[in-house]
C-alpha cells in the first residue's frame, strides 16, 4: 500500500470508531527490534543462536515515568560491550490488571528458548534500569540472577511487603541465594526453561522460587547491582473490595486507553546526544551518528 492509501485507510478507521495502531504510542503498540549490536538499526535479523545474544522482554508495555528510556540506554551500553541486543515487549493481553502476566512471562521464556539466545532478561515496565545492569549481571554467568531492588515507594513496610527471602538483603555483599525474591527484573538462561513447568508463571514470586528450587536452581541476587523500582509488589489481600475492585477498573482503563510513555530524558539534544526520537516522539537509544544518518526511518519495529 502507498502512504496515501494507509492515510485513507486510518481515517476510515477512525471514522469507524476503531483506532488504528499508526503511532509508537499507541497501546497496542509493541516495540520489536533485533540484534542491536549489528549497528544497522533498518537490518532487521533474527538472533537464531548468535554468540552473545540477549533478548529482553519488558512485560507490557505500559512504562512508568524515564523506565524507557533507562532500559534504552542500557541496551545501547550492553551492545557496544560487544553484546548481541534485541528487544520484544510482551502485550498485555488481560482481561483484569496483571492477570496475564503469567502468560506474558511463560511467552518470553518460550520466544527465547525457541530463537536459541543465550541470555533473557525479563523486566517490568517500573523498573530504573542503569546503563550497566544487564552487563554486571551477566558478568556472573549464572542461570538465574537477579538484581537487587529498591523500591522507591515505600507503600509498604518491609515487615509487611518483603521483596525476598531473606528480606532486606544489604548492598556490598556479592551474590546472595535465595528462596525467592521479587520478580521485576530477571537474568535466565533459557536452557532451564526446557524443564520448567508452564504453571510455574502463575502465582506468587515465592512460588516461582519453589518451582526453581525443586529442579535444583536457585535464585541468586547480586547484592552489588541495585535496581530502584518505581513502585513496590501489589498486595491486594490488603485491599478492602471496594478498594480492590477501583485499583482494577483504573488499571483496565489505563491499559486500553492510556498512551504509552516512551519519552527522552529530561534534556536530550537530539543534534549532539546519542538516541533518535521517530515522529511520536518515542525515544531510541542508537549512537549519534547512525540517528542522524537514518532520518526519519525507524529503527524499531512496533
Amino acid at each position: 500500500m502507498t502512504a496515501e492509501e494507509i492515510a485513507a485507510l486510518q481515517i476510515k478507521l477512525r471514522e469507524m470508531g476503531i483506532d488504528p495502531v499508526d503511532r509508537s504510542t499507541h497501546p497496542l503498540g509493541s516495540c520489536c527490534s533485533w540484534d542491536l549490536q549489528r549497528s544497522d538499526p533498518t537490518n532487521y535479523r533474527f538472533m537464531h543462536r548468535t554468540p552473545q545474544s540477549v533478548l529482553i522482554a519488558p512485560i507490557g508495555n505500559l512504562w512508568e515515568p524515564d523506565c524507557w528510556w533507562h532500559l534504552q540506554d542500557m541496551m545501547l551500553y550492553t551492545a557496544q560491550q560487544g553484546y548481541s541486543v534485541s528487544i520484544q515487549e510482551m502485550l498485555d493481553s488481560n482481561l483484569f490488571s496483571r492477570d496475564a502476566i503469567g502468560m506474558m512471562r511463560w511467552s518470553a521464556a518460550m520466544l527465547a528458548r525457541d530463537g536459541g539466545v543465550e541470555w533473557l532478561l525479563m523486566v517490568d515496565n517500573d523498573a530504573l534500569l542503569e546503563k550497566d545492569t544487564l552487563v554486571r549481571l551477566l558478568a556472573h554467568d549464572r542461570p538465574v540472577v537477579f538484581p537487587r531492588l529498591h523500591d522507591l515507594e515505600q507503600k509498604w513496610p518491609e515487615e509487611v511487603s518483603p521483596l525476598s527471602n531473606p528480606p532486606a538483603l544489604e548492598a556490598g555483599k556479592g551474590l546472595v541465594p535465595v528462596r525467592w525474591a521479587a520478580m521485576s527484573v530477571m537474568l535466565f538462561n533459557p536452557k532451564i526453561f526446557n524443564m520448567l513447568e508452564t504453571m510455574s508463571w502463575w502465582g506468587t514470586d515465592y512460588h516461582f522460587g519453589q518451582a526453581l528450587n525443586y529442579l535444583g536452581h536457585r535464585i541468586y541476587v547480586d547484592t552489588d547491582t541495585t535496581v530502584n523500582v518505581v513502585r513496590g509488589p501489589s498486595r491486594h489481600g490488603a485491599k478492602e473490595y471496594d478498594e480492590f475492585w477501583e485499583h482494577h477498573r483504573a488499571m483496565y482503563h489505563r491499559i486500553a486507553w492510556e498512551e504509552r510513555n516512551r519519552s527522552a530524558p529530561s534534556g536530550f539534544n537530539p543534534d549532539t546526544d546519542d538516541g533518535w526520537l521517530d515522529k511520536d516522539g518515542t525515544y531510541f537509544a542508537v549512537p549519534n551518528e547512525l540517528a542522524r544518518a537514518n532520518g526519519k526511518e525507524t529503527p524499531c519495529r512496533h
